[in-house]
């Protein structure tokens, strides 16, 4: 599939896509893109960079993949520790990386630790994404009744390109639409009002608009229980966690929304 050879933040930004940008479960033809995820890795959540335990909602997943994807400085092929420990200091150490001249000290409040960390079973699939997504789709009732705007799960990347590439994988998934969460040719005031008046239960955006979704308080973790980072790699190597148009609003993401949701009792992180 070809890609315009652009920014991250150049294709959210000039990319024409149709207004409908929740994606309902209606088969629109296209095929599945590459896999999101390498089967081999693991995922986070509470973070925006592994993967969190799906028997207690809250955890937030990530997901890496050894295939190209956007842009950032990663030289080599990017890919996860198996485990969890490790996975937690690949984090850490791109979060550092994002914020030059932050000393150990102001760092150590943020850090992603093993616990909020979900490992899963190396199997290599075409369905990875697909079947993590559903560990944490729950079709029952949850304690926190509110689901307007409030997903089960939320996927993290790099691009536009990727979120549409995604949103088409993920749609058997759950019964009710996949939310595209991203900024040209959609406006923030349109998402907002969306996600007030719609039930969803996966979200997949780019750091930047999730965030300010989030800040704004248009999305809500309250039922969230994986995140997934989407560690796919582009033709230049580039991974959303040490893209410079990515990394600083994604690590805004779980350090000022997601580390502190996971120790709010009401939540179940």
């Amino acid at each position: 599939m070809a890609r315009k050879r652009t920014l991250a933040d150049d294709l959210e930004d000039d990319f024409a896509l149709d207004n409908d940008y929740l994606s309902g479960n209606d088969s629109d033809g296209d095929k599945a893109v590459v896999n999101t995820l390498d089967p081999t890795k693991d995922s986070k959540k509470r973070s925006a960079s592994t993967s969190a335990k799906t028997d207690k909602p809250a955890k937030r997943t990530k997901a890496v993949s050894d295939k190209p994807s956007g842009k950032g400085t990663t030289s080599s092929k990017f890919s996860v520790p198996s485990e969890a420990s490790d996975q937690a200091d690949t984090w850490n150490k791109y979060m550092k990386k994002a914020h030059p001249g932050i000393t150990d000290l102001e760092l150590a409040d943020h850090l992603m630790l093993p616990q909020h960390i979900y490992t899963t079973t190396p199997a290599p699939s075409d369905t990875y994404l697909e079947d993590l997504a559903k560990t944490a789709v729950s079709t029952g009732k949850s304690k926190n009744k509110v689901m307007h705007g409030a997903p089960q799960v939320l996927v993290i990347c790099s691009s536009a390109l990727r979120v549409i590439d995604l949103v088409k994988k993920l749609r058997p998934v759950s019964k009710r639409g996949v939310l595209k969460l991203f900024s040209r040719h959609i406006k923030i005031s349109a998402q907002q009002k969306t996600l007030k008046t719609t039930a969803v239960d996966i979200a997949v955006g780019t750091p930047n608009r999730i965030l300010k979704l989030l800040t704004e308080g248009a999305l809500k973790v309250n039922r969230l229980r994986l995140v997934v980072i989407d560690c796919w790699q582009d033709d230049k190597m580039r991974v959303v966690i040490d893209m410079d148009d990515t990394r600083k609003d994604l690590f805004a993401i779980w350090q000022d929304v997601l580390l502190p949701a996971s120790a709010n009792p009401d939540y179940g992180f």
